[in-house]
């Protein structure tokens, strides 16, 4: 156990005791905790929600020396990683000598997951396969061993992308090149929750676009209705246009939207990277990059209803999201919960790389609430880049990427945007950092932790090889070990800022409910008392606003290294960590 964890309890557990408050086996840890940490590389993970505040995260990985395959982990809510599953995590496909890569993963709605690859063993091409990971860590035993084939037809597939069918299976749409010449197509398959595949959909998928030309970088959404959206960017004319098409659980193409598909956007030049979410009315919001100005890529978005027409309140080609100058990319989108969706990306408006968000109403116009061009979520020093975003239950979302602001390293980074447009004043301006390890941690991704924070998961190389970490970030933007239990009364510590300090002073706030007696102390990793910011006495009701300058009670100034400051108050106790650096 780490020292700062041991203080953790040295110091509360008299108190917790007194309150009757329940014991939390706290597993988060300060730069995340090891999902996988098997020999060379395990790369690209990507997350789900296990339904009870955990998560399920899936990856590739080449602890065989050989070729990737196919593994997947659960963490529980505490952030342990679930006993009952394997050491390093549960093989999903092992097929010696090939390789099987780019996994996606999604929810079987009972404490497990289905994952799908891009699959070469056959060593004729890329395949399509997926299988049943169950909530007790065992493959399901009615799916074959090392996957369902969904697609082996002739030449490549690949890049699947998958959504839930409501009824324990999925739908998966991927790039195909099954045809005699070189262009990419796109198709979907069904698979269901018994792991056969759906035997009214046709055998190798169904295809939602063969027109001329490229179709690339599929994404899928639900329509609600056990069928699927999927939209791609497409090269049928001079230029690339984003447009959708609508597949039914049934396994036919949706008749009241057009052969090959609607078209989205079809403005001057290109857009590409796009991006889906439901609307909630069985029909989606789409956004992309846009270079119709010439000037640059900007960010649009675009409604496609349930009809299979464009939603003809919006701007015909879609509505300008970000037409700031320089160029923004690769936009992720959530939806707001009331029909409208939240998409950021990364901007090169200044230097260097920020991140910046906006807010799509239903009806179409951008939140006269959020600024223009959008709110900057980061703009910090130097490149933050690979953002991905997770609606935050109330209209808002938490955004996670890579960034290098340290100069020395690549970490990840958290932060919290408002349904108001305004980033949450209980995060840290420019971010949370989750992870500030040595070396790289880079393509994190994001989910929900049900209680208005996230999980987050990256490949991490802190020590030589990547690694799979998790870090769980709270609704109040503090990060590590579970919240210390507290009674219902209500006393409630906010996280300090800033942290990691350095030099400048760490603002401490807290609220009380009611009129308490209170004291606030400083310990270090020890357990030794370092300073009280806050004598015991009688305390109003509200906001308290403590700074601790990073001072010993002799006034001099504490060497770099984990720090707690506890609030007692009422009977009640809170903690919260804080980092000092030199």
């Amino acid at each position: 156990m780490r020292p700062h964890r041991m203080l953790l309890w040295f110091v509360l557990l008299p108190s917790l005791l007194a309150t009757s408050a329940t014991t939390v086996r706290a597993q988060w840890q300060i730069d995340g905790g090891p999902v996988c940490t098997a020999e060379n590389n395990q790369v690209n993970p990507r997350v789900v929600s296990d339904g009870a505040g955990g998560t399920i995260i899936t990856w590739q990985d080449l602890r065989d020396g050989n070729a990737p395959d196919i593994y997947a982990q659960h963490v529980l809510a505490s952030g342990e990683v679930d006993p009952a599953w394997p050491a390093d995590g549960r093989a999903l496909c092992a097929v010696a000598g090939s390789q099987q890569t780019n996994p996606e993963i999604v929810s079987d709605g009972a404490g497990g997951a289905i994952v799908t690859w891009q699959d070469a063993r056959g060593n004729v091409g890329f395949d399509i396969y997926a299988q049943h990971v169950l909530a007790s860590g065992a493959v399901d035993p009615a799916w074959p061993a090392n996957g369902r084939a969904l697609c082996t037809a002739a030449n490549d597939q690949f890049y699947p992308q998958l959504v839930g069918d409501g009824a324990g299976g999925a739908i998966v749409t991927w790039n195909d090149v099954r045809a005699d010449s070189p262009n990419y197509d796109i198709y979907a398959q069904h698979v269901l929750a018994s792991g056969a595949v759906d035997p009214v959909w046709p055998v190798d998928g169904r295809a939602l676009c063969l027109a001329e030309n490229d179709q690339g970088g599929p994404r899928i959404a639900s329509d609600g209705a056990g069928g699927a959206i999927v939209t791609w960017y497409d090269g049928r004319g001079s230029n690339y246009h984003i447009y959708a098409q609508h597949v039914l659980v049934t396994g036919t193409v949706d008749e009241l939207w057009p052969v090959d598909g609607v078209a989205v956007c079809t403005a001057p030049l290109i857009q590409l990277d796009p991006a889906i979410v439901t609307d909630g009315s069985g029909g989606a919001i789409i956004t992309w990059k846009d270079s119709r100005a010439a000037t640059g890529f900007d960010i649009y978005a675009q409604r496609v209803l349930a009809s299979g027409t464009v939603d003809p309140l919006w701007p015909v080609d879609g509505q300008a999201l970000c037409t700031a100058g320089s160029p923004q990319g690769v936009p992720q989108i959530v939806t707001d919960g009331s029909g409208g969706a939240i998409v950021a990306w990364h901007d090169q408006r200044g230097f260097d790389l920020d991140i910046y968000a906006q807010h799509v109403l239903a009806s179409g116009g951008v939140d006269p609430a959020w600024p223009a061009d959008g709110t900057g979520v980061c703009t910090a020093a130097s490149h933050q880049s690979y953002v991905q975003i997770v609606a935050d239950g109330n209209g808002g979302m938490i955004a996670t990427w890579q960034d290098v602001r340290s100069g020395t390293s690549v970490d990840v980074y958290a932060q919290h945007a408002l349904a108001s447009g305004v980033l949450d004043p209980a995060w840290p301006t420019d971010g949370k950092a989750l992870c500030q390890a040595g070396n790289q941690q880079d393509t994190p991704y994001i989910i929900g932790d049900g209680a208005g924070g996230a999980i987050v998961s990256w490949s991490d190389a802190r020590v030589g090889n990547f690694d799979i970490y998790a870090s769980r970030v709270y609704a109040s933007g503090g990060v590590a070990d579970v919240p210390a239990p507290r009674a219902a009364a209500g006393l409630r510590l906010l996280a300090p800022y800033p942290s990691p300090s350095q030099g400048e002073p760490v603002t401490i706030d807290f609220d009380l409910p009611s009129r308490a007696h209170a004291s606030a102390e400083v310990f270090d990793a020890a357990g030794r008392r370092v300073r009280s910011l806050m004598p015991d006495g009688e305390v109003s009701a509200g906001r308290q606003i403590l700074r601790w300058d990073g001072r010993n009670e002799q006034l001099r100034r504490v060497p770099a290294g984990i720090y707690l400051v506890l609030i007692r108050a009422g009977g009640e106790v809170a903690a919260r960590r804080m980092v000092v650096l030199e």
